[in-house]
């Protein structure tokens, strides 16, 4: 039986002739609001409105799911992915924060509730720019202090897929990131508030310091409809599909394009963010976008938008595997296995330092902006788990490359001329603990509803390909054809018992506002 007060929001939300529920776009959910109750219908509310955070008509799916509590949802036969983020439990939505700049930030550890939308606000204080409207974050003011200057670098860091728990479990064996932590702001009650938890809507939300269903970037994969395919949210590496404007974005043009702006990263869902649209913006100029192409084994860009420097195009991976380096007993024999390796980090960092130093950050009084995705922890994650050594070993390396960086910005701005933002995009779950949690599979997912509601044809669910955007979309017209509708689709996905709530399009529509 669906949740009462589900199905009561949606009924007052009609009744009342479309006045919907909005979410506050300005206030995170309160610590008492994001799945530390027990009380299942109060969970699935909460849960309806972090999706409805992300909703955006023609780009989300029109079944979304939570998996129960310790289980993972996978596509089967994937030795690279046997654990997936992207539910609202607190393994998942729980993400670091550190805030560093001595004269800038105040030490301490702050207790407030705060999203991936108080980031840009706070880059955007600490540059003295105004932002937009669709810019609904708070700026982190109590950490920052009273100081007339701005920073002559402001870096924002992005640990794809760490945990916030992983800098107590670890941090003995990590002296770069204790520092920061000890000496800077640390934020114990950072959280994403919305769904799902990955890393395009992740890096969109810290970029944009706007919401999912304001910025347009709400699933690593959709499926459009106008060429009955699946897309990810950056197809060419354009930045077009991104509506709302970036940190990057509003420095680029408050400055004429003379601030070095640079963004780097691996895939375009995770870098293309962090350099904003670059010169595809009006009266912007071009902006350095580095995102790593496996498929190369180096960094490329989008040439209409951004430039590459050519010292950082040609500086190909396949130096690492040909010099038969290995990690951890793990043959490194391609992009592959090397983006699953420590050695990963000190190839992107070596980009990252020769582009401090050759573009000549910190150089000049005008303040320049790094926003760099670190994907590794997140690959490593997905292999072998937050409870691995693969795990462990690649924080180590992160934490001693993290401090190569930042003795190039030391070396270029001066010991007190930067900031660094240390967050991540998403968590990851740990091993579900047999008997009562397992490994489930999509295509079990997608088998089931075929079976119950289109037995013959077996064409009613349209997509479902990333198991960590917990949303997939569905023929509503034949459906109803069937004799059916969406409720009963998200009725029926409730009674499995590997499944806490399934939501329809339209219920999460309704709290969305649209």
């Amino acid at each position: 039986m669906r949740s009462r007060s589900l199905l009561s929001a949606v009924l007052l939300c009609f009744l009342t002739a479309g006045n919907c529920v909005e979410i506050p776009s300005d206030t995170p959910l309160p610590d008492s609001q994001v799945g530390t109750t027990d009380d299942r219908a109060t969970l699935n509310q909460q849960f309806l409105e972090m999706f409805a955070r992300a909703y955006y008509p023609g780009r989300s799916g029109q079944i979304m799911l939570v998996p129960e509590r310790g289980n993972v949802l996978l596509e089967p036969d994937d030795p690279f992915y046997r654990f997936m983020h992207g539910s609202p439990w607190d393994y998942d939505v729980e993400v670091p924060l550190i805030l560093h700049g001595q004269g800038y930030i105040r030490q301490g550890i702050f207790e407030d509730p705060v999203t991936h939308r108080d980031i840009a606000p706070t880059v955007a204080s600490l540059l003295d720019v105004p932002t937009p409207a669709t810019m609904s974050g708070t700026p982190l003011i109590a950490s920052l202090t009273n100081a007339t200057d701005q920073p002559r670098v402001v870096l924002v860091a992005v640990l794809d897929g760490a945990r916030r728990d992983f800098f107590d479990q670890h941090i003995d064996d990590l002296p770069t990131l204790n520092r920061l932590r000890n000496e800077g702001a640390w934020y114990s009650e950072a959280r994403i508030d919305y769904l799902p938890s990955l890393t395009s809507v992740g890096h969109a939300s810290i970029a944009t310091g706007a919401e999912p269903r304001v910025h347009g970037v709400v699933a690593n994969t959709m499926f459009d409809l106008r060429f009955n395919q699946p897309s990810g949210p950056f197809p060419d590496l354009s930045p077009a599909s991104l509506y709302a404007l970036t940190i990057a974005d509003l420095w680029n043009l408050d400055t004429q394009g003379s601030a070095v702006i640079i963004g780097q990263g691996t895939t375009a869902r995770a870098t293309i963010p962090m350099a904003g649209h670059g010169g595809c913006l009006v009266s912007a100029h071009s902006t350095i976008m580095a995102m790593f192409d496996g498929a190369i084994g180096g960094w490329v860009t989008n040439n209409d938008c951004y430039d590459l420097p050519s010292y950082v195009a040609d500086d190909k991976a396949a130096r690492v595997w040909e010099s038969g380096e290995s990690w951890l007993g793990h043959e490194i024999h391609d992009s592959s296995s090397l983006l699953r390796t420590g050695r990963f980090i000190a190839y992107q960092v070596d980009a990252l330092v020769s582009m401090i130093e050759r573009e000549q950050v910190g150089q000049d009084e005008i303040p320049d902006l790094i926003l760099a995705n670190f994907k590794t922890l997140d690959y490593i994650g997905h292999r072998w788990g937050p409870d691995s050594d693969e795990l462990a070993e690649a924080l180590r390396d992160f934490d001693r490359e993290l401090g190569r960086v930042i003795e190039a910005l030391e070396s270029a701005a001066g010991d007190n001329g930067f900031v660094i933002i240390i967050t991540s995009d998403h968590g990851t779950p740990g091993e579900p603990e047999e008997p009562d949690h397992a490994r489930y599979y999509i295509t079990d997912i997608i088998e089931a509803v075929h079976d119950r509601f289109d037995p013959t044809e077996r064409r009613v669910v349209l997509f479902y390909g990333d198991p960590a955007d917990n949303q997939f979309f569905v023929d509503r017209l034949r459906l109803e054809n069937l004799g059916f509708d969406l409720d009963s689709v998200a009725t029926y996905l409730e009674g499995l018992p590997y499944i806490f709530s399934a939501y329809t399009e339209d219920e999460v529509a309704a709290v969305s506002g649209h």
